[in-house]
């Protein structure tokens, strides 16, 4: 289905796909479909003896690459101020700039004037805020009031008014530093972009960083700040999480807003954290979840918990799955020897290992397409037109040409298979198990060179980048992505990350969060770093 000529032929095939699974699910004719909130919270509920969290010791300080949870006191205690750690960030920017243009602007001044106001704060005895202090950079589809953002394109869209998120973190303490390259529109899984020019990986410079949230991802693993903001529509957290060896997490449809930010598709749109630890995104996921009336796909009655309160618990009776067929096929062994050591891992903390039965994830995979495809189109068609300024490159333009041949009719039912499908889902692959395990990208990072033009190369690369991610985004289901290993490069003397990707229930974050800080208590995969962040 990742057909870059869409014409009769895929639509034929899109109709067939929604005609199996409305057969499947048992949809009848006229049937009012199940609302994606209300199967959301169906499928939150465990079928059966779900291991209740515990009580932990504090884990003990990692040496080396420390995240902000470890830092986080320096501040309150004074040992450090906030212009002090607002510098030293800008200075690391920049040089992780220079090896991987992984900035559209840095906000030097802004930045500056932030913590100053916050050392204000500090000196006068004011609450800093949970998050004062923590250098933060975001894509660049998060709106800030009086300044403009760029989407990727080739020109600047105008300001509005401050994405919710941004308004949560400023609230918290946070420091904004920069907006991050993305790729146009957030349409492409790869970082390559071109109108704006390619983020490069910081690992090793010749490879893709993964996208869309390329510079997000670029930055954190470069130990320029210690959280950005992504946006997740087909894997677009998760997949530059994977690529660069950092943590990113994508949260339940609904739990966190995206008012103020750059919509490619409404219904499959997510936003998150991608930080160096599972507790930093934790940190992070508490600043900004919430019920927000501006995004029309924020759900009022979601369960908000406190994402860090219970990260050192035991993970004794937690049951993880690991789907086959789909999520085993095509896996370079590279890919397989990480999923399997994280299992073991898992398995030596006390967490009980299953497999779970199959689901129809390529048709899944097939009707996210379809939604992407007519969605992004609704919205941007007009840049397509022979008038228009030419803000995007031939890929873009290529893919929001898709969705102008897809009916109405089938874009609906699409929607509808929605809310029975996360039934299903739950009723049958999450039944007896609390998460999955599963890769998160099936092989070796490529090559940027590899996406230089519309090749069949190119186009199998972008559709294996999202076929394990963007199902989820379909069901609207968390995941938490995680390294857990690394892979050789022929002829370079480095080895690239290997992530892999837990998925959750709805609104099983916290569990999500647990499992990820107890993986990395146990490994040191995330504190490996690239020689860029050692200068």
């Amino acid at each position: 289905m990742e057909n870059h000529n869409a014409g009769n032929g895929v639509v034929a095939q899109w109709r067939d796909v929604v005609g199996r699974l409305a057969a499947e699910v048992g949809g009848g004719l006229g049937l009012m479909p199940t609302p994606l909130a209300q199967a959301l919270h169906a499928a939150a509920q465990p079928q059966d003896g779900t291991a209740a969290p515990e009580a932990g010791q504090a884990a003990p300080a990692e040496p080396g690459w420390s995240d902000w949870w470890e830092q986080r006191g320096q501040l309150a205690a004074r040992a450090v101020s906030a212009q002090e750690l607002a510098r030293l960030a800008l200075d690391r920017l920049a040089r992780a700039h220079a090896a991987t243009a992984a900035c559209v602007e840095v906000l030097h001044d802004t930045a500056l004037a932030q913590a100053r106001r916050l050392d204000q704060r500090l000196a006068a005895g004011e609450p800093p805020g949970p998050l004062a202090g923590m250098p933060l950079a975001h894509k660049d589809l998060l709106q800030r009031a009086g300044r403009p953002s760029g989407y990727g394109m080739a020109r600047t869209a105008g300001a509005g008014d401050t994405a919710t998120v941004l308004r949560r973190l400023d609230a918290a303490g946070a420091l904004h530093l920069a907006r991050l390259h993305m790729t146009e529109l957030a349409f492409d899984p790869s970082g390559a972009n071109a109108m704006a020019g390619d983020c490069r990986n910081p690992w090793a410079s010749a490879h893709i960083p993964g996208g869309s949230s390329s510079g997000s991802a670029a930055v954190v693993a470069a130990g320029a700040v210690h959280g950005a903001l992504g946006s997740d529509t087909g894997g677009s957290i998760r997949i530059p999480a994977a690529l660069c060896g950092v943590t990113g997490l994508k949260p339940t449809f609904g739990l966190v807003s995206r008012a103020g930010a750059m919509s490619l598709s409404a219904s499959l749109d997510h936003l998150g954290p991608i930080a160096r630890s599972a507790r930093d995104c934790a940190l992070m996921l508490q600043a900004i979840a919430g019920y927000d009336m501006a995004d029309a796909g924020s759900i009022a009655a979601v369960r908000r918990d406190d994402y860090a309160a219970n990260l050192d618990a035991p993970l004794r009776g937690v049951r993880i799955g690991v789907p086959q067929g789909y999520f085993a096929a095509g896996l370079h062994p590279a890919v397989q020897a990480v999923i399997a050591r994280s299992l073991e891992t898992f398995r030596l903390l006390g967490a009980d290992i299953r497999e779970v039965p199959d689901f129809p994830y390529d048709a899944v995979n097939a009707l996210a397409i379809l939604m992407i495809r007519a969605e992004a189109t609704a919205l941007y068609e007009r840049l397509l037109r022979p008038d228009a300024e030419p803000v995007l490159g031939d890929f873009t333009r290529a893919r929001l040409r898709e969705g102008v041949a897809i009916p109405a009719a089938l874009y609906l039912q699409a929607q509808a298979l929605r809310g029975p499908l996360v039934q299903r889902f739950g009723q049958t692959v999450l039944a007896g198990v609390d998460v999955l395990l599963a890769p998160a990208f099936a092989l070796p990072t490529p090559r940027i060179e590899e996406f230089a033009s519309l090749d069949e190369r190119s186009q199998f690369l972008r559709g294996e980048l999202t076929r394990l991610t963007r199902p989820i985004n379909y069901l609207g289901l968390p995941a938490l992505a995680l390294p857990g290993g690394a892979c050789p490069v022929e002829g370079e003397a480095v080895e690239l990350p290997v992530g892999f990707q837990l998925i959750g229930r709805p609104y099983s974050e916290a569990l999500l969060l647990r499992l990820g800080h107890a993986f990395q208590k146990a490994t040191s995969w995330h504190l490996r770093k690239p020689s860029l962040a050692q200068q």
